[in-house]
């Protein structure tokens, strides 16, 4: 038993044609919406590398056995980083046997990228 066609079976190339230009559409918003996507992980990446770079300088600092009031530059990788260490006036109750330093960090990289921190140390 054979089926019957009355009349022509497919699409017409007007339709074939705008199926196509809604799936190029689609496809142009997708692949933007990717690289958006991957340029803002990029930035991540790079400011969580700057805080543990961050953090590693200070905790450094704070490890130390002496501390006195400095400035020290240096690089690492990518990333530029700057330690600050300036004397700090000392509360009224604490022996004078103590002083206190304020260490200021700042880790910056590519164009205007920094981030900063402060920590405070007793030293004898």
């Amino acid at each position: 038993m054979r089926a019957r066609c009355d009349g022509q079976a497919g699409f017409s190339l007007v339709e074939v044609l705008c199926a196509l230009a809604v799936a190029a559409s689609a496809i142009a918003v997708l692949t933007s919406g990717i690289g958006g996507s991957l340029q803002g992980t990029s930035t991540l990446e790079q400011h969580l590398g700057a805080r543990l770079i961050l953090q590693s300088i200070l905790e450094d600092e704070l490890a130390a056995a002496q501390t006195a009031p400095a400035t020290r530059e240096g690089n690492s990788g990518p990333y530029r980083w700057q330690l600050v260490i300036e004397p700090v006036a000392p509360p009224a109750k604490l022996e004078e046997a103590y002083r206190m330093y304020r260490l200021t960090a700042a880790v910056g990289w590519g164009r205007g990228g920094e981030v900063t921190g402060t920590a405070l140390k007793l030293s004898r």
